[in-house]
């Protein structure tokens, strides 16, 4: 199953896009809550939390930098925000035994900051649930993420591991079709790419081309609908 969440903490575009559009989840980081100006962060993730609703996802990053800590902020984000969040946990030497750690307890990870296909291996191996692999900032560091995510997905489907890529990091439209088209069963990109995806001026002349065939058959003005009547 393939999956679309949104990389925004604005309640403005969530309010709409996640009715307008096939979203499975939501994620955040401090840099996404950041453009949302002077805000009290949790009331925010709580209103995030509320616009999913129990069909969608909601995954929010940790800010430390030790195991313990790692842990401990986990515990004080699923007491505010529910036992259902996913937690954001970097795959590095501090973060790895968190994510196993909590795992264990049952406890819905997403690893992110995720470089290189070891990082994502580990990741499934220690019971992550989404493995982020940061697109564009793979490809500004030389690395090819298209690969990336055809060798970690081949190891989740070899391994009968149930964690998915998810996909995340993108500037642009072709970036995120080359990152499904790869194996990645998620991605996670903000609004303003699907809006430029859906709102490209070939589509527009194209529609408008649709309009004018139509009135040069059945009139000006007239539509499927008015011309039953």
């Amino acid at each position: 199953m393939y999956e679309l969440l949104l990389d925004t903490a604005n309640l403005t575009d969530l309010t709409e896009y996640l009715i307008k559009w096939p979203v499975a989840g939501v994620t955040s980081n401090p840099s996404i809550l950041k453009k949302e100006g002077n805000i009290d962060v949790y009331s925010q993730l709580a209103k995030i939390k509320k616009l999913c609703g129990a069909d969608r996802s909601l995954h929010v990053q940790v800010v430390s930098n030790t195991t313990e800590a790692i842990v401990e902020e986990a515990h004080r984000i699923l007491d505010r925000l529910g036992r259902d969040v996913y937690i954001k946990i970097p795959v590095s030497a501090a973060g790895l035994p968190a994510i196993k750690q909590l795992a264990d307890q049952n406890i819905n990870i997403t690893a992110t900051a995720i470089y290189s296909t070891l990082q994502g291996i580990m990741a499934a191996l220690s019971g992550a649930k989404y493995i982020a692999v940061y697109y564009n900032r793979m490809e500004n560091n030389c690395t090819d993420p298209n690969a990336v995510i055809r060798e970690i997905r081949s190891f989740i489907d070899g391994s009968g591991s149930e964690a998915k890529i998810l996909a995340a990091s993108f500037k642009n439209v072709g970036q995120v079709t080359a990152a499904y088209a790869s194996g990645a069963q998620s991605v996670t990109v903000g609004v303003d790419i699907i809006k430029s995806g859906l709102g490209m001026a070939s589509i527009d002349s194209a529609v408008e081309e649709f309009a004018k065939d139509f009135e040069a058959i059945h009139g000006s003005g007239q539509t499927m609908e008015t011309i039953s009547e």
